[in-house]
């Protein structure tokens, strides 16, 4: 499906506003639904562009611009552990930087299958997971070489795919004896490191590749990227007032059953 440069534009707004409203509703999934959307947008705009690995940069770059102002907001409320943010920072930047070239090295139907796969992942443990969580009492200092083995595997595999390192980190942080706002801080704080070194890395990675369109940076779109980090911000404290008036599990059903849809056609693009 061919779509024309002023119709994708429009496209980039609504979807970045969806994002926005997602992140301000859920407190995450804006990478999960910018990436499978710019894919689309990307393959029916652009002929012969690289449109999988476009989207993850682009999305990567986005994810930077709001991972670090949700970064300074948790560091002014006391939501971050400095310590673990310390610890977290080494193997964020190398999976981070690592996993584009990895991306890059991979044949476009292979790249296509793993990210099918993360997407489907992500949204049955949206469906299935139980919301409760239950009471730990380990703690994370005296275990540094475990987290930073861990968070660079969740660097690397996540910024092949260009999502949020959130979706994995945190899940294996609340192993650990911390309030879940110190954890969900810090991963955001952390987070904001992940996704600026990995939109460095996909533009080095795609910085020789051919058939990339005008205004391309690497593998980032800057038009795309623009409209994406402007609506977002404008549309997520929106997302937060409607917070209160949404039913969050039947919001996370249906975002589920999107990422399952679009697991299956990105798999089989």
């Amino acid at each position: 499906m061919e779509v024309c440069e002023n119709v994708a534009y429009l496209l980039y707004v609504l979807v970045s506003a969806a994002g926005g409203l997602l992140v301000g509703v859920l407190g995450t999934g804006s990478s999960l639904l910018l990436l499978p959307s710019l894919a689309f947008i990307f393959a029916g705009t652009f002929s012969d562009t690289d449109s999988l690995r476009l989207a993850a940069g682009t999305t990567m770059a986005t994810m930077a611009v709001g991972a670090l102002a949700g970064a300074l907001t948790r560091y002014r409320a006391g939501d971050v552990d400095v310590r673990l943010l310390r610890l977290m920072m080494l193997p964020y930047i190398a999976g981070s930087l690592v996993g584009p070239w990895i991306s890059r090295s991979l044949p476009t139907e292979v790249l296509g299958i793993y990210i099918g796969l993360i997407l489907a992942v992500v949204a049955l443990r949206m469906l299935l997971a139980n919301r409760s969580v239950a009471s730990v009492s380990r703690d994370y200092r005296g275990r540094e070489l475990e987290i930073s083995i861990v968070l660079l595997a969740v660097g690397i595999c996540s910024s092949v795919a260009g999502v949020a390192s959130g979706v994995f980190a945190i899940p294996y942080l609340a192993r650990f004896a911390l309030p879940m706002r110190t954890i969900i801080g810090t991963s955001t704080a952390a987070a904001a490191i992940y996704s600026t070194f990995g939109a460095i890395g996909y533009v080095s990675a795609g910085w020789s590749a051919a058939n990339l369109p005008a205004g391309s940076f690497g593998y980032v779109y800057l038009p795309a990227f623009a409209i994406l980090a402007l609506t977002a911000a404008a549309f997520t404290p929106l997302g937060v007032r409607l917070a209160r008036r949404l039913n969050d599990k039947i919001l996370r059903r249906f975002f589920a059953l999107f990422l399952l849809i679009a697991a299956i056609v990105i798999a089989f693009m």
